[in-house]
């Protein structure tokens, strides 16, 4: 009895980090818009290198895979083609591009909670500052940048989850290793 009690206890806390954290809950897939303007992450199909801000489409260049990194922090690679979001220089309005996934401090990032509104805070682990809409602005193609945090909605994120059969991640990871072996 005291064991299933402990188990419901640490299902609802769970359940919990996870809303505190704009509805992301460990590894996964995701897509993920900015509270303040509803735009969605995208990965720019045409350079396969800028991070912009456009209208959720639902498409690989707007999905997102989370996987665990070093020091509790997670790698977000590009459903796309399997790019990490990177961070080039720690300087206030530095761009977010993707890069070749090396596993570099620059391609490290902490999910916190924002606040009690239950969004979330994408922090790089190579100095701490967060991923940022620039003066929150809403123009579509925006491209997205690290600023100091400041607690600002165009600071905010929300992740919505997206189921992905098995068979398909095994394609798509497969795509992303021939491509490493053509490139490299």
């Amino acid at each position: 009895m005291v064991m299933k009690i402990c188990i419901a206890l640490a299902g609802i806390l769970t359940a919990g980090l996870a809303a505190a954290q704009g509805g992301f809950n460990g590894p996964g897939r995701y897509e993920i818009t900015n509270e303040r303007n509803g735009k969605a992450l995208a990965l720019d199909p045409r350079d396969q290198t800028t991070v912009a801000q456009v209208s959720p489409r639902g498409d690989d260049t707007q999905q997102w895979l989370l996987e665990p990194g070093p020091n509790g922090g997670f790698f977000i690679r590009s459903a796309l083609d399997g790019r990490a979001l990177t961070i080039t220089q720690n300087a206030r309005s530095t761009p977010v591009v993707c890069r070749r996934l090396d596993r570099a401090s620059g391609q490290q990032w902490r999910i916190d909670a924002a606040s009690a509104d239950g969004k979330a805070v994408i922090v790089s682990l190579a100095g701490g500052r967060v991923i940022d809409i620039p003066n929150g602005s809403s123009q579509e193609g925006l491209r997205i940048q690290i600023y100091d945090r400041n607690g600002d909605p165009n600071q905010r994120f929300i992740f919505r989850r997206i189921d992905e059969p098995g068979d398909r991640e095994r394609e798509r990871r497969n795509r992303w290793d021939h491509w490493e072996q053509e490139h490299h």
